[in-house]
């Protein structure tokens, strides 16, 4: 089977083809696809090409009109993107025999980025995942606001509908940077705890205040960020990789005992993220080395608990 294009811009407008014709099936010409991604018929008919040769069906109505079956483009979808254990270690094996030192730690990155994408298998290829995507990827595309219907944060315990401007969208993290029009401020949300996204037609007003900023490994932003050092057994490692896959990099086996983890990192202040893993997870906690904040955050839980 053939891969969908390499080049970074190709391959974007491909996936992009893909989620459309997904999300409405026997709706888009390939003029209106190429309208759509300003491109030429051309183009769009060798994108064509690179989806039928990667094993999809793409089928045409008498009006032109282009759509296959949901079920089988999303199980495609995720044989294209996701690697078993056995293909990655071939990957790494080739990689380290043929490249550069440099080389094979920049593209064992990128490998590890596809990885995660199991992570939320089941939310990412579904049509609602991929409609409030579709729609995220215009309005940053067109430059407008959008209303994000009925978020749930965590945070604040909240649903609400909250106006933004999305400035960088990152389905495979399931994470939505963009500025808050309410609170000023640029704020992460999580892509599956909307329940639907409207674009609105207002241009955005603060594009000079978008900058992407990093989070820490329980993709929170914040600029206040405290040392942990905690260490836990295997089934806590397990956990923490499987919800949280960035934390991976801050994992490293014990030194004192065997089957157990050590996680050494920067958080944010609040401990959020990190705070629910520990008290849901406790039976896998062995001790918190570091630091002092965190140990009274965590009793400072314990005794607000209800039951």
């Amino acid at each position: 089977m053939s891969s969908i294009p390499h080049n970074t811009s190709s391959k974007k407008r491909v996936l992009s083809i893909l989620r459309t014709l997904i999300e409405n099936p026997g709706y888009y010409t390939k003029r209106k696809l190429a309208e759509i991604h300003a491109t030429s018929l051309d183009t769009i008919t060798r994108d064509f090409e690179e989806i039928r040769n990667a094993g999809f069906e793409l089928l045409t109505d008498s009006n032109h009109r282009y759509f296959f079956t949901a079920e089988k483009a999303t199980d495609l979808l995720k044989e294209l993107l996701v690697l078993s254990d056995s293909e990655k270690n071939t990957i790494k094996v080739a990689l380290k025999a043929t490249s550069s030192e440099k080389d094979t730690a920049r593209i064992l990155r990128k490998l590890e980025s596809i990885t995660n994408l199991p992570r939320i298998g089941n939310i990412i290829f579904t049509k609602p995942y991929l409609a409030k995507t579709n729609n995220l990827f215009k309005a940053l595309k067109d430059k407008q606001k959008v209303i994000l219907y009925n978020y749930k944060s965590t945070n604040s315990n909240t649903h609400a509908d909250r106006c933004i401007e999305p400035f960088h969208v990152s389905p495979e993290e399931d994470i939505l940077h963009a500025y808050d029009l309410e609170r000023q401020e640029i704020r992460h949300f999580r892509i599956s705890r909307i329940d639907r996204v409207e674009q609105l037609d207002e241009d955005w007003e603060n594009e000079g205040k978008h900058n992407i900023i990093a989070t820490d490994i329980f993709r929170i932003s914040n600029k206040e960020q405290v040392k942990v050092h905690i260490r836990i057994k295997t089934g806590g490692y397990n956990e923490l990789v499987e919800r949280y896959p960035l934390s991976k990099g801050a994992l490293s086996p014990s030194p004192d005992t065997a089957d157990e983890y050590d996680l050494e990192c920067m958080v944010n202040n609040n401990f959020y993220g990190l705070s629910n893993f520990l008290l849901g997870y406790d039976h896998y906690v062995v001790e918190i080395i570091e630091n002092d904040l965190l140990r009274k955050h965590m009793a400072d839980k314990v005794k607000q608990l209800a039951f």
